[in-house]
């Protein structure tokens, strides 16, 4: 296990994670009235509320901060940038498969052994992103776990 632990993190985290006693719970939490929030229902709610007052509905996103490639170089000035079929194939290639699936219930080897059959439909998906300045709402959803860094660990901030 030692030597492939650079290789295989998952395999060390699981055995980590086999040894340890058990899931912590989330502890009460303060919200701004300083009530005590117990029950999980109450305590997503305002993680949800504060996820939401911190993230800015419209983001644009210029070309000079795409990955290398992904976007047509050439285009008419001012003109939507045309994603690269062949830059997204390379990103799809070489997703970590060591990394667990996200909501969509997809694991990235999958991705990663299809890339030639979902180039096509990604690139339109994105292209059509790009230009509408929308994503799809399944790109939407994750699972968002807060993690405590210092401090008190009742309050939210």
């Amino acid at each position: 296990m030692a030597t492939s632990l650079k290789d295989n993190k998952k395999c060390f985290y699981k055995y980590i994670n086999g040894k340890r006693k058990g899931k912590a719970n989330l502890c009460s939490l303060l919200d701004k009235g300083v009530n005590l929030l117990t029950a999980d229902e109450e305590k997503a709610e305002m993680f949800n509320a504060f996820f939401a007052s911190v993230f800015s509905g419209k983001t644009t996103f210029p070309q000079d901060n795409c990955p290398l490639g992904l976007v047509d170089g050439i285009r008419e000035q001012n003109g939507p940038p045309v994603i690269q079929e062949e830059a997204v194939r390379e990103l799809l290639r070489h997703l970590d498969v060591h990394k667990s699936m996200g909501p969509d219930g997809v694991h990235p080897r999958v991705m990663r052994e299809l890339a030639d059959e979902l180039v096509k439909l990604l690139s339109i998906i994105y292209q059509q992103s790009w230009l509408t300045g929308e994503v799809p709402d399944d790109w939407k959803l994750a699972s968002v776990t807060p993690i405590h860094k210092k401090g008190w660990e009742g309050g939210s901030q």
